[in-house]
């Protein structure tokens, strides 16, 4: 590969982490301002309504981002129509969701604010995949910054009286914004479109969905147990360390979702290699990220996390880059149940197992129970790709 191609390589994938990484951030930001200017409490409010409104965006996803990559590489003649259908499709499940919502207790007195910003996250997200695809990244880069600084105005504007539905009310304008921006760009080329609703487009995604739902429910079960034992400032606490875990996996995932078409068509020696590779990568990375965390997290928030709780982020950030390769080597061969049925064994697991560690064991036990599903996951899947070329 020439120095050229290797430099336009690393440009791209620059580009999209810090796009990605860009929407983590303004979680990171949003903590710190209110910890740092208003209370930890208010966060940890915050941060439980966030964990449960995440799971209606999950399930509005339908798991259309790895469906509609796959899709608009077989056919990318047909890109805008395919993603229109998809989220016309997609929008009937809004009606369960606001029922849901309307029902569930811990959303009382805040409904029509929570649907609102539910359904703006719906629309926004639903342009992701064509920035990735069209690599958009630096258009996407502006978006995001153009969210913050938003959101930031706004939350500053009702600092001195700041509460939680001020604090929704912000994010629901920040969101407006964002999406009159990927509409106002993204749609420009959308002509002779037919608006159609297909329920076999969510047939479709359906076996990329539930691989992903699996997969979502078995990283989350800590947070949602959370929400049930922590305290408001534990829980508070441990979002704002889930938030630097997250920008891990992120980090895991950018390297390859640029390249997920060029991924689909290599072969298994190639994919073998690139395995290999990362599975080093992720220990470097670990010791690199895991003391940046414990940097910005003491220094700059001033929260306390023991040496154990570093040491459990270390271990569990290890394997992240090998765990992207495998699920997208499964994607490949079109083995996305097996992901579910592997995922849903460990889920199994983590809800026994989880209820225990974190009633007893608090963020400690969170942690473990975080570290043992993560490289769960990654055993299983790479023995049984290991036994399928074995056999094959």
């Amino acid at each position: 590969m020439n120095q050229s191609k290797i430099i336009q390589r690393l440009k791209t994938i620059s580009l999209f982490g810090m796009s990605q990484i860009l929407s983590v951030l303004s979680v990171l930001i949003l903590s710190f301002i209110i910890v740092k200017y208003h209370s930890v409490e208010l966060w940890g409010e915050y941060a439980e309504l966030l964990i449960w409104t995440n799971v209606f965006l999950l399930f509005l996803s339908f798991g259309n981002n790895d469906y509609l990559l796959k899709s608009f590489s077989k056919l990318p003649s047909n890109i805008n129509q395919k993603w229109t259908n998809n989220l016309l499709s997609r929008s009937i499940l809004l009606i369960p969701s606001i029922i849901l919502i309307y029902f569930i207790p811990i959303f009382n007195h805040l409904e029509i604010i929570l649907f609102l910003l539910v359904l703006l996250q719906f629309l926004t997200q639903s342009f992701k995949v064509l920035i990735v695809y069209h690599r958009k990244f630096i258009f996407n880069i502006w978006v995001e910054l153009v969210y913050n600084l938003a959101l930031i105005f706004c939350v500053f504007y009702w600092m001195d009286t700041l509460s939680l539905k001020p604090l929704l009310i912000s994010i629901v304008i920040a969101q407006g914004i964002k999406l009159l921006l990927f509409s106002g760009f993204l749609l420009k080329d959308f002509r002779k479109i037919t608006l159609q609703f297909n329920v076999n487009e969510l047939k479709k995604s359906t076996p990329f969905f539930i691989p992903l739902a699996v997969g979502t429910f078995r990283t989350k079960i800590d947070a949602y147990y959370g929400t049930h034992f922590f305290s408001v400032t534990n829980l508070s606490k441990y979002q704002i360390f889930l938030s630097f875990l997250a920008l891990a996996q992120m980090a895991s995932s950018f390297v390859i979702t640029p390249y997920l078409k060029n991924f689909y068509r290599s072969s298994n020696s190639v994919i073998s290699k690139i395995k290999k590779q990362f599975f080093i990568y992720g220990w470097m990375f670990s010791i690199v990220l895991t003391f940046l965390m414990y940097v910005v997290i003491s220094k700059i928030y001033q929260l306390d996390f023991t040496l154990q709780q570093y040491g459990l982020a270390f271990v569990f950030i290890i394997p992240l880059f090998l765990h992207v390769l495998l699920v997208s080597e499964y994607y490949k061969k079109d083995k996305q149940n097996k992901i579910a049925q592997f995922a849903s064994i460990v889920v199994l697991f983590q809800v026994i197992a989880g209820y225990f560690l974190i009633k007893y064991f608090d963020i400690n036990g969170a942690l473990i129970l975080k570290v043992l599903g993560q490289w769960g996951i990654v055993i299983v899947l790479w023995l049984w790709i290991r036994k399928e070329k074995n056999n094959g």
